[in-house]
């Protein structure tokens, strides 16, 4: 199933930030194609949070900022399967054009950060990141 591709391995979170993220299979033909019926349903059964706590339990500590990005990464993938977005513009979304140019989940972030206030929770924080990426989705979706 290609929605596995989407949905790397915590250890790819460790350093990533979404500021070095690429991913070489948006070069596949299969990309560019909706996922199946099976795909959507594998992704709406993802559950970040049970992910780490399944990690945590066997004896693997996630650290906050690696388990945000998860939690993000899974949110933009199962929002955008939602909208009818190929895995081509989900992860299209995660990597920047340029090096100097934000990709459009840095830019989700970044304005969340600014809309949130100090010592907010991280399920604040989250909330916020939903519906911001709502609003940027909603502009792409076919």
């Amino acid at each position: 199933m290609f929605a596995n591709y989407l949905y790397p391995s915590i250890y790819d979170y460790y350093a990533l930030q979404f500021k070095d993220c690429t991913f070489e299979w948006l070069y596949w033909p299969q990309a560019q194609e909706p996922f199946t019926p099976d795909e959507i349903a594998y992704i709406n059964s993802l559950d970040a949070d049970k992910d780490i706590e399944v990690l945590n339990f066997h004896g693997w500590n996630v650290p906050e900022n690696c388990a945000r990005v998860f939690r993000i990464s899974t949110m933009l993938l199962k929002k955008g399967a939602e909208r009818g977005l190929t895995p081509f513009a989900i992860g299209s979304i995660m990597c920047r054009e340029t090096v100097k140019e934000e990709s459009v989940i840095e830019k989700i972030v970044e304005e969340s950060e600014e809309s949130v206030l100090p010592g907010t929770s991280e399920s604040a924080f989250l909330e916020s990141i939903s519906v911001i990426m709502d609003r940027y989705l909603d502009g792409l979706s076919p």
